[in-house]
């Protein structure tokens, strides 16, 4: 059982575990559906990771698996238009799942997209426009890389000398915890330069990391196929609430704009980055709001209700991570067990 769940609700998830009661409970509080929010899907890597990294990574297996399970419970997997769609009509009947995918990795194509071909089955991606510009590399893979590789790691920024010694594993995911709230903290406009001060002379290369990214091609190739939603998700992914709240509608509306000029479709969602009230407040959904997106969704667990139609700006989704493939912690999830217990029995948490 993860550790960051407090004792309360970790003994709420052991006794689930053991008696099946949240079966039981499901069909009250399951809602109407649920949004997932997944970010990659490949082969587990070989060698030692950092859990960060690792736990937004699935493998093809766990995926195809995941889709069995949900229409082997009677939910219809369905694009986010019919989310929004059920929502606003609150409408009744099977309950639904939304598979949507964070970031836009190039994996989406070439692994994501075949397995739901295989399963007739929709699925959205929140596209980084930062990846196929290539104006952002997914430098927590290179912070990753550079824990792993070189101890100590060593960098000066704003003028100060910075020292992580990285002899084993406890100490290396210290540093890469301690080294990616400094990138996340760096001043607005100011991430080139952090990456730089950090990576230079590492032999760490942001070119090596481009073959994780799709092209302006290849993203076209995804928006046109019928199962597949692309919505925005900003252009450098950053933390919002650093950020003024004009940079904050720029990176909103300047990342929907590529989309719609690169794929010629309208991009009608969006992915706040990271998505805990941690990185959006009411400031920021006031702001994705105005831009008129039909929904916006969070990483703020919990699933869908009618009364949601209210709150279109801030939906919640259920993660789904590398570090528990676990069809049993899913069952829970959607059967409502643990978003229940994790925001004190309320069924809609907003901002």
């Amino acid at each position: 059982m993860d550790n960051r769940f407090p004792p309360s609700l970790r003994l709420a998830l052991t006794f689930f575990r053991l008696t099946g009661l949240h079966r039981l409970l499901c069909p009250f509080f399951r809602g109407m559906g649920l949004i997932l929010v997944l970010h990659r899907v490949l082969p587990p890597a070989p060698g030692a990771r950092i859990m960060a990294n690792a736990r937004i990574e699935i493998t093809p297996d766990f995926l195809e698996a995941l889709l069995l399970f949900f229409r082997g419970r009677g939910y219809e997997i369905v694009s986010l238009d019919q989310v929004h769609d059920r929502i606003c009509r609150g409408q009744a009947g099977a309950p639904f799942v939304a598979f949507t995918f964070d970031d836009g990795y190039i994996d989406a194509l070439e692994v994501v997209r075949p397995i739901f071909r295989r399963h007739g089955a929709p699925f959205a991606v929140y596209l980084i426009t930062g990846f196929p510009e290539r104006r952002l590399i997914p430098w927590w893979y290179m912070l990753e890389d550079l824990v792993l590789r070189h101890d100590p790691v060593r960098f000066r920024w704003q003028g100060r000398d910075h020292h992580y010694p990285t002899p084993g594993p406890a100490e290396r995911e210290r540093a890469y915890a301690e080294i990616r709230r400094l990138i996340l903290a760096s001043p607005a406009g100011g991430l080139e330069e952090c990456l730089d001060a950090i990576f230079s002379g590492t032999g760490i290369r942001a070119a090596d990391y481009e073959r994780l990214l799709p092209d302006w091609s290849q993203v076209r190739e995804l928006a046109g196929d019928p199962l597949v939603t692309i919505g925005a998700h900003t252009v450098h992914h950053c933390n919002l609430r650093e950020l003024s709240s004009d940079m904050v509608h720029r990176e909103i509306v300047d990342s929907r704009q590529a989309i719609e000029e690169h794929t010629g479709r309208e991009v009608r969602h969006f992915a706040y980055p990271f998505g805990s009230p941690a990185e959006v407040g009411r400031r920021e959904v006031d702001i994705a709001r105005r831009c008129g997106f039909a929904t916006c969704t969070m990483v703020n667990e919990g699933t869908i209700v009618a009364a949601h139609r209210h709150h279109l700006a801030c939906l919640p989704r259920v993660e789904v991570t590398g570090r528990y493939q676990d069809l049993t912690m899913v069952d829970l999830r959607r059967c409502g067990a643990l978003s229940l217990f994790r925001n004190g029995l309320r069924r809609i948490v907003v901002l």
